[in-house]
């Protein structure tokens, strides 16, 4: 036993450490857990050598102190994953409780002392002795029972429960242990020592297959529910009148009485104050902090509620869901405080509606307001009529006038549907109508034609929100032919989903920059752009511009035109075949720092286009400012160019262009006689079907037009 313990001991350890790289970050509590294991081996070791070696047995008192480190170590391991796991109001009822049940052990421990006849033979300071090393183990004992507990209601896995059982075994066979000990008798025997081996090959048995199997679990909080508090009344008042039974017939004396009252008033006190504050909490849960407003999840309480009124009275009921258009901006450009305060105007608006409205904050921007008794479809279109006016009213925040609108979607219980979790997907569908369409300041009622293209949108959305750029896009290259020579002056750059066809970059790029995916999928794509541009230069000897969209965002991001020269000047690529097209939406809304970084692209030699010209409102002062270069015509204007009007228009257009020495594309060219056409009226290149689809960077190569 004396080589056979120290050799096991060892290797337990050894093989504890090896398991703490793939524990994350509990990886400490583990390693104080291998200690206390390696110091029992050191103990051994010592033992070993002491008597096996040199025959002297003259390091006995150093060889049983360090035997005590093991259970304190694994009582603080046991606490150190405590602190970690748990939040800090769980871990003040967790603390109580050790200590309330500790001090119980204490008592009862002192009964068992006097039992076996050995309170009053122990000395004061062994007296003392005993009573701390019980303390400390029992301490720890209950922090397992607790663990286990915990552990077990949140779903525990069976190896953590392995190792949770050797450190509970070891710490009991260390009670008697030590009390031997302390009243003068010689504790050791193989047995003993073997029990002690046998525990910690089980607390690494544990740590090896909770780190093979990878298992995951989470610890059961404590319940703060009027059930809870109830039975813990209960518990506390029973057991202090079990104490004062206990005093009137002497079973315990006066300190040991005030030993466990005080323990459970405390006790008593402190749940009281963590269960006040669980409800405190759980009230402001149901609130949106920033607004005052309801928060989403509290909606099926109220939705209940309307749907009960509703039967009850034979009126109806509306959900309007409302998303903010022009918020993005002020956030961008103002700053995040600056967007919090016009958020909580609006939610200062909605409070003050009339009590049949309630209203909710469901995401960064977007709101849910539920009427309640409504009684025909004229009170239904003047409740959403009522709604925009309160979106579209300017805010007066400091200096600042903000003017923004509210889309708005709705659907009525029950004509739409019974149930309400479908009247919010109805009416949030709607609301997204309203959002991707020409006039975003507008409000619509559900109607089933609108699943499909909703459908599509919250699949996309979904997909886009965990998207790698480089795994899950490719890039496609339309070509932009001059009208006078019928070649290729440049390609667009479009990106696409893979496997996905069918979704456009102008129904893409909206979505990455709702998900937050735009700034990475833009880098990826001005990076890829270059790289085949250059491929084509050096393997293909063609120098083809490339014309790529820009989202407000890259226009916002300082870093971006540092990336953009860095890419460039290491390629050497000319900046002048670099073309980058931005919205009306950048110029229109074109803060400080934007317009300087439009500036410092044209400085640099960059080539700016305007996209969707005469298909939206536009600034023509601010154009001018901005550098551009070219302008890219409205689809819907080419469409159009048989009509007088349009033609007017169109040629209006050029001759405004050629005035600020400003080229102007087609887009979406479908046919010979509208390329023949526009040329005529002075476009200078044209773009579309009828040129060819985008094609991958290998099929383009293989086109007549390369």
């Amino acid at each position: 036993m004396l080589l056979f313990s120290p050799v096991t001991v060892t290797l337990t350890g050894v093989l504890m450490l090896f398991c703490l790289k793939r524990l994350g970050r509990y990886w400490v509590s583990s390693l104080i857990l291998a200690c206390g294991v390696l110091f029992y081996a050191l103990a051994d070791i010592i033992m070993f050598f002491d008597e096996a070696v040199t025959g002297k047995f003259a390091m006995g008192e150093l060889i049983a102190t360090i035997y005590l480190f093991p259970n304190y170590l694994f009582g603080t391991s046991v606490a150190v994953y405590f602190l970690q796991k748990l939040k800090r109001t769980e871990l003040y009822q967790f603390l109580v409780n050790v200590f309330v049940f500790t001090s119980f052990g204490l008592v009862a421990f002192r009964h068992i002392l006097i039992y076996l006849g050995s309170y009053e033979i122990l000395t004061r300071s062994e007296l003392l002795r005993v009573y701390l090393y019980f303390s400390i183990n029992f301490f720890i004992l209950i922090m397992l029972f607790n663990m286990y507990c915990m552990i077990a209601a949140g779903g525990g896995i069976k190896p953590t429960n392995i190792m949770i059982l050797g450190i509970f075994v070891y710490i009991i066979f260390d009670i008697p242990y030590t009390y031997l000990q302390a009243i003068g008798q010689d504790p050791e025997n193989d047995y003993t020592n073997l029990f002690y081996v046998l525990c910690m090959m089980l607390m690494a048995c544990g740590l090896y297959f909770q780190v093979k199997k990878e298992y995951d679990f989470k610890l059961k909080g404590y319940e703060y529910s009027e059930r809870t508090a109830k039975r813990t009344s209960i518990f506390v008042t029973v057991g202090i009148l079990a104490s004062l039974v206990l005093r009137c017939t002497n079973h315990i004396d006066r300190d040991e009485f005030f030993f466990i009252v005080l323990p459970m008033l405390v006790y008593w006190l402190t749940y009281s104050v963590l269960h006040n504050g669980a409800l405190n909490e759980q009230l402001l849960k149901q609130r949106d902090i920033l607004t005052g407003l309801y928060n989403r999840r509290y909606s099926a309480v109220i939705l209940a509620d309307s749907v009960r009124q509703a039967q009850d009275s034979g009126r109806k009921f509306a959900i309007f869901y409302a998303d903010l258009n022009s918020f993005k901006p002020i956030n961008d450009s103002y700053g995040h405080d600056m967007g919090d305060r016009v958020l909580k105007e609006f939610g200062s608006r909605m409070l003050a509606l009339p009590s049949d409205y309630v209203s909710f904050r469901t995401g960064g921007d977007e709101f849910m307001i539920v009427k309640n008794g409504v009684e025909s479809e004229a009170d239904l279109d003047a409740t959403a009529v009522h709604l925009q006016r309160l979106f579209n009213t300017p805010l007066n925040l400091d200096t600042y006038i903000f003017t923004l609108s509210g889309s708005i979607g709705y659907a009525l219980y029950p004509d739409d549907s019974k149930e309400t979790d479908n009247l919010i997907r109805y009416a949030d569908a709607a609301m997204y109508s309203v959002k991707h369409s020409a006039n975003k300041d507008d409000f619509k009622r559900f109607d089933k034609g609108l699943v499909a293209s909703v459908e599509k949108h919250k699949s996309l959305e979904n997909r886009l929100k965990d998207a790698d750029p480089a795994k899950d896009f490719e890039l496609r290259y339309q070509p932009r032919i001059d009208a006078g020579t019928g070649k290729t002056v440049a390609v667009e750059v479009l990106p696409r989903l893979k496997s996905e066809e069918e979704c456009t970059a102008y129904e893409l790029l909206p979505i990455a920059e709702e998900v937050g995916l735009m700034n990475r999928l833009g880098k990826w794509i001005i990076e890829t752009a270059l790289d085949q541009q250059k491929k084509w230069r050096d393997e293909d000897g063609k120098n083809i511009a490339v014309s790529v969209n820009l989202s407000p965002l890259q226009l916002l991001d300082k870093d971006f035109l540092t990336r953009l020269r860095k890419i460039t000047e290491s390629d050497g690529l000319d900046p002048s075949g670099i073309l980058l097209e931005i919205s009306n939406e950048a110029i229109m809304g074109a803060s400080t720092a934007v317009r300087q970084t439009l500036w410092d692209l044209n400085k640099y030699g960059y080539h700016l286009v305007l996209n969707d010209f005469g298909g939206g409102n536009i600034n023509l002062s601010q154009m001018q400012d901005c550098g551009l270069t070219a302008i890219n015509l409205s689809p819907s204007l080419v469409l159009g160019e048989e009509d007088k009007k349009v033609k007017t228009l169109i040629k209006a257009i050029v001759s405004m262009a050629m005035e600020l020495d400003i080229k102007v594309c087609a887009i979406g060219v479908e046919s010979r006689e509208q390329a023949e056409a526009l040329g005529k009226m002075g476009i200078t290149c044209l773009q579309g079907f009828y040129y060819g689809k985008p094609l991958s960077a290998e099929d383009f190569k293989n086109s007549q037009y390369f």
